[in-house]
């Protein structure tokens, strides 16, 4: 099973490209949060309660396919109940990971905008 989402909004300072990372949420989020984050509609709602993240997944931002090389220990969770993840554009570190982030390779931040679509596949 495959989801497909596409940011709808994107905050004001939501992208920094010296951070290499995107943080996700979906459209619950509150107005404070919507400032710092890319916010996302799913197409399948419904799906995502049986969505898992696993290493070597894969997740497509436009045209460019990133690999998953570490899943957070919260990203399910987080991910299923309000739509939320940080993508992580790096290595993942060997102490201190994101808990609620997926690590991607290639190390290239996408150039996005809104009506852009993510795929993430299963």
């Amino acid at each position: 099973m495959n989801l497909t989402a596409t940011i709808t909004e994107i905050g004001p300072d939501a992208l920094n490209p010296d951070d290499k990372m995107l943080i996700l949420f979906d459209e619950s989020a509150t107005d404070a949060l919507k400032t710092v984050t890319v916010i996302q509609r799913f197409e399948q709602r419904d799906q995502l309660s049986g969505f898992k993240f696993k290493a070597d997944q894969t997740i497509t931002i436009n045209d460019q396919t990133y690999t998953i090389t570490h899943v957070g220990k919260l990203a399910d969770q987080n991910f299923t109940t309000i739509g939320h993840v940080a993508l992580l554009f790096q290595a993942a570190p060997d102490v201190d990971r994101l808990e609620s982030a997926l690590y991607l390779t290639p190390s290239v931040m996408p150039e996005i905008h809104e009506g852009d679509t993510i795929v993430y596949y299963d």
